[in-house]
């Protein structure tokens, strides 16, 4: 029976859409991630810092041993801001960092801060500045400024030993602290890493999906256009009605069919047609239901008390229940689908039967001659003829069991007569079987 397809295009529309929502989600999750600072436990990492941060006092009084204990830019910001209560600005900080690390010391840079005129200025209180920084002023005058350093250096040498050992202990801590850092945030890096990799595999199979989906929908949308066109629907009718035969014959031809659906009720017949098989199975006492896109078969099918849906065949059977049915029959459709719609129609059939449910599909037989390259094309929306033993195979590959095939409709009166191979061929190619039906079971829970 001509079908038409209507419903992949709105889905497919629907779940492409979706695909390009969530990509474009994705990517937006994968700037994200990328512009923002590694987050574990929803905080953000602790940072480095190798010496203690200077707080200032509110008192504007220091000792030096509040001050020595920091070293380098961290000496110079804290020195600046206890005396002259401000920050050095950038030619200050890169002056007084040359200072320190060509070995002036670090009494010195606080004396040369507390004597300027800022420093005055400010009046902040330094303890324990003055007699170092006066040893440290003699020992640069002339002649007595050696003595005095060499002096000092051996009454400090003890301490200085001593203080040798804690800088070492406290450059050693630093570097763990260093390598305790850079290896957490590479533990960090890593999971980002695989955070971007994971976004970005993601957006490849999707834009993958999102490419077969169009294309599928481009193949649909071409071959179902003519099913979509009401004004197709009445022609469709008179060429059943012209080519198919009378209803008289054809509850004739499905008759052969009732042993086979005899203990299988619900059954659903898929594109009904003019409802023939349904009419047949009613007046046999079988529970049956019928479904068919065109609107007018639909109709006339309802008119003469036939339960029967006008919908597309597909989007029916989603909407029966797993396991419901007792058997599914469809006469003259598969010839219709794409091999994507026939693969999925089996699917869907195998889902809806319940177990020990019949299929039954009934379509030209291709090993006909006359059938697959003349009759098989006055139906303009066939797509092409179905052997025997593809649709064998593909009834064993989608589960089904207990398979069968049975040749039907042999042009008896048009044999020609004689005997021997040659004619059994003859007449075997010419007027044999002019349509076969595959059955399958679904065999178990």
């Amino acid at each position: 029976m001509p079908m038409r397809m209507n419903f992949p295009q709105l889905d497919v529309d629907d779940l492409a859409t979706t695909i390009r929502q969530s990509m474009a989600q994705q990517q937006q999750q994968s700037s994200i991630v990328s512009a923002t600072p590694p987050i574990m436990n929803g905080s953000k990492p602790p940072e480095l810092k190798l010496q203690p941060e200077f707080q200032p006092r509110t008192a504007d009084r220091y000792h030096v041993n509040d001050l020595l204990p920091y070293h380098d830019r961290v000496f110079v910001e804290a020195a600046y801001r206890a005396i002259l209560k401000r920050s050095p600005d950038e030619a200050e900080s890169l002056r007084d960092l040359k200072r320190l690390r060509s070995g002036v010391n670090k009494i010195d840079l606080l004396a040369d801060l507390r004597l300027s005129p800022e420093g005055r200025a400010k009046g902040v209180r330094l303890d324990g500045l003055l007699v170092p920084a006066l040893i440290r002023r003699l020992g640069q005058l002339p002649l007595v400024g050696y003595p005095i350093r060499l002096g000092v250096a051996l009454l400090r040498l003890p301490k200085q030993v001593h203080a040798q050992r804690e800088f070492a202990g406290y450059v050693l801590a630093q570097h763990q602290e260093i390598a305790d850092f850079i290896n957490l945030n590479a533990d960090r890096l890593n999971t980002i890493a695989h955070q971007h990799q994971t976004i970005a595999h993601g957006t490849a199979n999707l834009k993958q999906q999102l490419e077969a989906l169009r294309s599928e929908t481009a193949t649909l949308r071409m071959h179902v256009a003519d099913y979509t066109d009401p004004r197709l629907e009445p022609i469709y009718v008179e060429l059943e009605d012209r080519f198919r035969g009378t209803r008289e014959e054809i509850k004739e031809r499905f008759r052969e069919y009732l042993p086979y659906v005899n203990a299988q009720a619900p059954v659903i017949d898929l594109a009904c047609g003019r409802g023939e098989w349904l009419e047949l199975l009613g007046e046999n006492g079988l529970e049956a239901c019928g479904v068919d896109s065109n609107s007018l078969q639909a109709e006339q099918c309802r008119a003469r008390g036939l339960n029967v849906t006008e919908e597309d065949l597909f989007r029916f059977l989603q909407g029966v229940a797993h396991a419901s049915a007792g058997a599914v029959t469809g006469f003259h459709i598969i010839e219709h689908l794409s091999f994507n719609g026939l693969v999925t129609l089996l699917d869907e059939v195998m889902r809806v039967l319940r177990p020990g449910g019949i299929v039954i599909f009934e379509t030209p037989n291709p090993e006909n001659l006359v059938v697959g390259s003349n009759y098989f094309y006055l139906d303009p929306t066939h797509r092409h003829p179905l052997p025997t033993e593809l649709m064998e195979f593909l009834f064993k590959n989608r589960g089904f069991e207990q398979i069968e095939i049975l040749p039907l409709h042999p042009w008896e009166d048009g044999r020609v007569a004689g005997e021997g191979e040659l004619a059994e061929r003859f007449n075997a190619y010419i007027y044999g079987p002019m349509d076969y039906a595959v059955v399958g079971r679904k065999v178990g829970a």
